[in-house]
């Protein structure tokens, strides 16, 4: 679940209403002071006031109430939602159609309202939409005497053929149908069925103090250990189990000492049992992080070191936490992620971070060309401020003069210039798929694919490739673009397919001529037979063609394969095989990029 759309009113630098569009990976950039962290706060006190309290200092006007309304998006909200409303509604009542009222173009609208400092809100609300008409308001909590009478006043008659003709849900359905064309209206009810359970945690990094100790790290680290116990406690032997046991035998003993003083009393006591309630999760409470570098002649805490250091060390738990998918439901949200970093490290964070937004959702502020240059354009929010702070996002009529702003703002610049001999650009996503390519143009079309292209990894929609693509197609170059068709994760996020093609199809509209891969990526083309030679405890056999639309990530994760080993698997496959897992469409299309 994700934050889709947030809106924010008399919140710090914000007096009037500002709407906010995010995605998953979302950047938010700015002049200093224009209003950024505002967005990250919110968000947090929004999660968490328990640990973002709302403050004084958080009232724009201090007598007015301060109101966050969001949107959250998931692939399975529906069923999501069931889990909440099925104690007041049953399933046989019409559960699933009432869990649709909830539902405002595939987002559910949350509200919270502050009307004091305090680390709690003063109201909590959900949207729903009903009918206008009042009498035929709530049909799912009407009893079947009151349903009764509405069939009864409006002469709405149940087929006798009709199944379940009785039943409170076909009562509900027949009602609906005859107000068809009456008003809906969708106002604010109490979350009495706490939907909010629901919402992701949140974890946040302040640009001003690095990575201190008491940071989410802690939590992170404990969750871990939270999950090895949890493994080991539902495993029948293991060493949890013989201590619990020891644990038991011990209070055994307590309870038959306890038993014949307590005879004293009560003649009729016949036995007393002492159980002990084990719950390994608790057992860790928290965490120390301590370094020992060359030199060092002992272990320094992390809370000593330069922040440099602590910054480098949110990178790297970043980049494990990307691989591992950790976390999961969880929004992180990031101050500046390249203040203290090298130019290299950077990059190393800002993959990890891509690779987290997959399964989480997360938001960064940043002036850094390289962030938000990787993001998606519907993920960048522009930030400035006149009076008050302002927000903007792309539009779907007009995005070229959103994003002309963005660059302007950052001063983003092409990252080629044109001093070479190309008469040709392909633009691809990434620098393992520009490997790629060129490994099948060389085995199978017997050529050299940068004989006559450049071929520059941009990364399909964001502002950087945006940038670079502008600025060749006005010199004169023929240009080029292959993209993943993501059909694999079409079932987590089913609108990173239809980005994809529009982003073709945008492509092959202003710029060139662009190719949709048929697999959902390239890691989709790896050969079966190439995959076991490189992983040697695979045996034979044991690795199948990959379909078009196959999600991969358990697979890889079940069989120990690596995408960072891709363009091994790539060096070892051969040119039938090759010709056995890419389609002919694709063969044709690199002809054509090297003719």
């Amino acid at each position: 679940m994700y934050i889709s759309n947030l809106a924010i009113t008399n919140y710090r630098g914000i007096k009037e209403t500002r709407s906010i569009q995010l995605d998953q990976l979302s950047s938010i950039v700015g002049k200093n002071d224009a209003g950024k962290t505002i967005v990250l706060f919110a968000i947090a006190s929004f999660l968490d006031i328990k640990s973002f309290p709302i403050t004084y200092s958080d009232f724009n006007e201090i007598d007015q109430t301060i109101i966050f309304e969001f949107d959250f998006k998931s692939e399975n909200l529906g069923e999501l939602l069931m889990t909440k409303l099925k104690s007041k509604v049953k399933k046989t009542d019409g559960l699933e159609e009432y869990v649709q009222d909830f539902i405002f173009n595939g987002t559910i609208k949350y509200k919270r309202e502050a009307a004091k400092v305090d680390k709690k809100f003063s109201a909590e609300y959900v949207l729903i939409e009903d009918f206008e008409q009042e009498d035929i308001q709530q049909l799912y909590f009407k009893p079947d005497e009151e349903l009764n009478a509405i069939l009864e006043k409006y002469g709405i008659e149940i087929p006798v053929e009709g199944k379940g003709r009785n039943s409170k849900v076909e009562k509900i359905k027949y009602i609906k149908q005859h107000f068809v064309e009456a008003n809906r209206v969708s106002f604010w009810i109490e979350d009495d069925s706490k939907i909010a359970s629901l919402f992701p945690a949140v974890e946040m990094f302040k640009a001003d103090y690095g990575l201190e100790a008491d940071t989410k790290f802690k939590t992170n680290s404990v969750s871990e250990i939270q999950d090895y116990f949890n493994r080991e406690a539902a495993e029948a032997e293991t060493k949890l189990k013989k201590v619990e046991a020891e644990i038991v035998e011990e209070m055994k003993k307590e309870a038959e000492s306890v038993q014949v003083y307590m005879q004293d009393y009560a003649s009729t006591l016949k036995s007393v049992q002492i159980t002990p309630t084990v719950n390994w999760k608790d057992a860790i409470k928290g965490v120390d992080v301590s370094f020992q570098f060359d030199g060092d002649e002992k272990f320094i805490p992390m809370s000593h070191k330069g922040t440099g250091y602590r910054r480098l060390f949110m990178v790297a738990r970043f980049r494990y936490l990307a691989e591992k998918s950790k976390g999961n439901n969880i929004i992180y949200l990031i101050e500046e992620p390249e203040t203290f970093l090298h130019p290299t490290a950077q990059a190393d964070l800002l993959g990890a971070l891509k690779e987290m937004s997959v399964e989480n959702q997360v938001i960064i502020t940043t002036h850094s060309p390289i962030f938000a240059g990787a993001t998606s354009i519907n993920g960048v929010v522009l930030c400035t401020k006149d009076g008050q702070s302002n927000y903007c996002n792309a539009t779907k009529d007009d995005d070229t003069t959103f994003l002309r702003k963005v660059i302007d703002e950052l001063g983003i610049k092409p990252n080629y210039n044109l001093r070479d001999d190309f008469e040709r650009i392909l633009f691809v996503e990434g620098q393992d798929d520009a490997t790629f390519f060129k490994v099948i143009c060389s085995k199978v079309l017997a050529r050299n694919l940068e004989d006559k292209v450049l071929v520059l990894p941009t990364g399909g929609s964001s502002i950087d490739s945006f940038i670079n693509i502008s600025y060749f197609k006005k010199n004169g170059r023929d240009l080029f673009l292959i993209v993943d068709s993501d059909k694999g994760v079409s079932f987590k996020n089913p609108e990173k397919p239809v980005k994809q093609q529009s982003t073709v199809d945008n492509f092959s509209k202003k710029f060139g001529s662009s190719y949709l891969l048929k697999k959902s990526n390239i890691e989709s083309y790896f050969h079966p037979r190439a995959i076991e030679r490189r992983y040697r405890h695979l045996e034979e056999g044991s690795v199948h063609f990959f379909d078009d639309d196959e999600y991969l990530v358990d697979f890889f994760k079940e069989k120990r394969i690596s995408k960072k080993h891709n363009t091994q698997i790539f060096d070892l496959m051969t040119k039938e095989e090759f010709e056995e897992v890419v389609e002919q469409e694709f063969l044709d299309f690199l002809t054509e990029i090297t003719n």
